[in-house]
């Protein structure tokens, strides 16, 4: 949804999967088997400007840092499927 009009229209566009660490949450509860925990939730702000919320995985969850350049990668789910998620960019 636009923050700015609350419009639910939506465009696809390519972006480069490269942002920084806007804000972040250590997660403990609930607990779910598909997860190790603590997960680190991020919210990452992608070079093009679109904010995006996913999790960071490949860090330490005490070296995580408001501005850390992240990138995304592709974690499989149970299912078989992937999903986006970030790592620190090298």
């Amino acid at each position: 949804m636009c923050p700015d009009c609350r419009s639910l229209d939506l465009e696809m566009a390519d972006v480069s999967g490269r942002g920084i660490v806007y804000s972040y949450s250590l997660l403990h509860h609930p607990r779910h088997p598909a997860f190790s925990y603590p997960v680190v939730a991020v919210l990452v702000d992608l070079e093009e400007g679109a904010r995006v919320l996913s999790n960071l995985v490949g860090v330490e969850p005490a070296d995580v840092r408001i501005g850390m350049e992240v990138q995304v990668t592709f974690a499989a789910t149970a299912d078989e499927a992937v999903v986006p998620v970030f790592e620190p960019r090298r």
